[in-house]
């Protein structure tokens, strides 16, 4: 792959990422506050708002596949190297918050927070392989 594709393919992720993130905040403040002001009553709409707020988080993710697909081999390599490790910190981490609540350890748990906590953990394992020089 060129520079000049790889240059486009970033742009294009970009021009879609932050409208698709800006969404995702208007969705999270105005859901909740339509649920909050009791606007909607039942579940099925209560339903609906929580599946339009996670929509944008969704195309993301798929927003990141063709960037990956759009991009050239070691590019390709990095992205998907840090992913997997990303996905292997945050699943292993359930796990063991799964059994402690299943031994009755600790409380409950919002698994909501595995959304951010893998995005962390992928940044993080992307940074540090950058940082590191092993990037490949």
């Amino acid at each position: 792959m060129t520079q000049g594709n790889f240059t486009r393919a970033n742009k294009r992720y970009r021009r879609i990422f932050w409208p698709l993130m800006a969404v995702y905040v208007a969705l999270c403040f105005g859901g909740t506050y339509v649920i909050n002001q009791g606007w909607i009553s039942g579940t099925v709409a209560t339903a609906a708002i929580a599946v339009a707020i996670s929509a944008p988080i969704v195309g993301v993710f798929l927003l990141m596949l063709r960037l990956v697909e759009e991009t050239d081999e070691y590019t390709r390599l990095r992205q998907l190297k840090s992913m997997v490790q990303g996905a292997l910190f945050t699943i292993s981490v359930a796990v063991v918050i799964g059994f402690l609540q299943l031994f009755d350890l600790v409380g409950q748990f919002w698994t909501f927070w595995f959304g951010p906590l893998f995005f962390l953990a992928w940044g993080l394992a992307y940074c540090r392989d950058y940082f590191s020089g092993k990037a490949a």
